[in-house]
């Protein structure tokens, strides 16, 4: 795939120790990268073929401090620099899952941008932000995501404003996330999990019954004329008054 302006060829990290150079070296040395470092920030390709999953797992080990959005697909190592609009997009709607499960006293468990991966499916990724609700109480108090005995998180935001070389929903799917809000750069989407393991449109939240897509995407569109706290009180308010009785 050629190099556009939304699917940069090279992908920047910062911060990133020499010792942690080296171990991504050793992770992904056989590939011959092309990169570049210079005291702590390394630029290398944005797209890795051909890379297995001991490789995979050596590169998030060389990097556990870091939270480096990327997708994984049976070989094919996608690395991304997010946008502004694609991080204000994500905080803003994490905000209003938050504000959601306080208001209707949900339990809830946030796992942010924990890299989920499961061996067996040979893929992984970093979610924008992602919950535990129905399952809240399986992981309460757990430090430490578990691919081969933790669930899938209930609830997973997706923010998709570039084009991305890597299908993230059919990796989602794999890993048997059973709800998944999609916003495609213009407004945001409810999938749910069908029985046959794929995504479905959906006119309401699972983790969240009262909830429609538009009712998201009509306060999320208020980010354009309105600061992020006024919004969100908005938000609550909203939510407030659904829960009053008729």
């Amino acid at each position: 795939m050629a190099a556009t302006a939304e699917h940069p060829e090279f992908v920047v990290l910062y911060g990133i120790s020499w010792q942690q150079y080296e171990a991504i070296l050793a992770a992904l040395g056989e590939h011959h990268l092309r990169h570049s470092y210079d005291r702590g920030t390394l630029e290398m390709r944005s797209i890795v073929y051909g890379v297995s999953w001991q490789e995979y797992e050596k590169l998030l080990a060389a990097l556990p401090e870091h939270s480096f959005r990327h997708s994984y697909d049976r070989g094919t190592l996608e690395m991304m620099t997010p946008l502004k609009s694609h991080d204000w997009t994500k905080t803003l709607l994490g905000r209003m899952v938050e504000m959601l499960s306080l208001e209707l006293s949900v339990p809830i468990q946030s796992v942010g941008s924990t890299t989920l991966r499961g061996e067996a499916a040979e893929r992984g990724l970093q979610p924008d932000e992602a919950y535990y609700i129905a399952h809240e109480p399986e992981v309460r108090g757990k430090d430490e995501y578990d691919p081969d005995r933790d669930p899938p998180p209930d609830l997973v935001v997706e923010v998709d404003v570039t084009s991305s070389c890597v299908n993230r929903m059919p990796i989602y799917a794999a890993l048997r996330v059973p709800e998944l809000w999609r916003h495609d750069g213009e407004k945001v989407i409810f999938y749910l999990l069908d029985p046959s393991g794929n995504y479905v449109k959906a006119d309401r939240s699972l983790a969240f019954p009262m909830l429609q897509p538009e009712d998201i995407n009509r306060f999320l569109d208020l980010r354009h004329t309105m600061d992020e706290n006024s919004l969100i009180r908005s938000f609550v308010e909203w939510i407030r008054k659904q829960m009053k009785p008729e």
